[in-house]
């Protein structure tokens, strides 16, 4: 049987507008928070960039602290491979919810982290390491859900569904940013530099505690009901001997897309 048969076999489609929210809610809310991270980091650089990387030339400390934007993104690989592994084995429904948990407490932590001018240049290394976990669950939990979303989709819904994904990140870009504005804007500049950054931050662990719960709530991918007791026992080596082409094809693909969204949402933020 193959797999698009096994998942029509275990599952009937979502008929109803609830019961496909049920599906595509808990599939998104990992990534709206990963974007709201991200635009976040973006929104306040200048700010963090002198908290944590203080020096005489302001742009010396922005670059440092895109630095540690971009160590988190070296994170993704390791992520996708460690919890791509962990979705088949012993289902998507628990690794989706471990990402999350692994994307909201460093971003909560960012949020309470002690500056470069209390504890020197430890205050860089703590969020680098949080940079690095948060880019080691946004690996599992983009491309998790994507195929989660896939798996639970009818056969000729799944463009649909899988875009949903996408979708929800300008929602979490557009919460992010607006966090960011409505605080910049009720706060005076001392306040903001103070305090009031962190406090966007903190919102984090709400956002990934409603994403746990409903993903807790969630039913589990059909395919891996289907597949659970035949995960191969190296599949990064399956992967490359049978799907090579593909998968340099879909990384040169994304890579243009990729720095252009970057550029606009976080860097572009941080020049203005």
């Amino acid at each position: 049987m193959n797999n698009d048969n096994m998942m029509q076999s275990c599952v009937s489609a979502p008929k109803s507008v609830s019961s496909r929210m049920q599906i595509i809610g808990p599939g998104v809310i990992g990534n709206i928070l990963e974007w709201f991270d991200f635009s976040l980091f973006g929104y306040f650089s200048p700010i963090i960039s002198q908290l944590f990387f203080p020096t005489s030339h302001h742009f010396l400390s922005l670059l440092a602290t895109f630095g540690v934007f971009t160590a988190g993104f070296l994170m993704r690989p390791v992520g996708a491979i460690l919890f791509g592994y962990y979705g088949d084995k012993y289902g998507r429904k628990k690794t989706l919810s471990v990402a999350m948990w692994l994307m909201a407490i460093p971003t909560m932590l960012m949020g309470l982290l002690p500056t470069h001018a209390q504890i020197g240049m430890t205050a860089g290394i703590l969020l680098t390491l949080c940079r690095l976990l948060q880019g080691l669950a946004v690996g599992g939990e983009f491309v998790g859900s994507i195929i989660y979303l896939i798996e639970l989709s009818p056969a000729n819904r799944r463009g649909m569904y899988g875009s949903w994904l996408l979708f929800s990140a300008f929602i979490g870009l557009l919460l992010g940013s607006g966090v960011g504005a409505i605080v910049s804007h009720i706060l005076s500049p001392e306040a903001l530099s103070s305090w009031g950054w962190r406090v966007p931050f903190l919102m984090g662990i709400l956002l990934g505690a409603v994403g746990v719960y409903l993903r807790l709530r969630m039913p589990e991918s059909p395919s891996f009901l289907g597949l659970q007791h035949h995960v191969h026992e190296n599949p990064i080596k399956q992967a490359f001997t049978t799907a090579r082409y593909p998968m340099i094809l879909t990384a040169g693909l994304m890579v243009l897309p990729t720095i252009s969204f970057n550029l606009l949402f976080v860097y572009l933020t941080s020049y203005l």
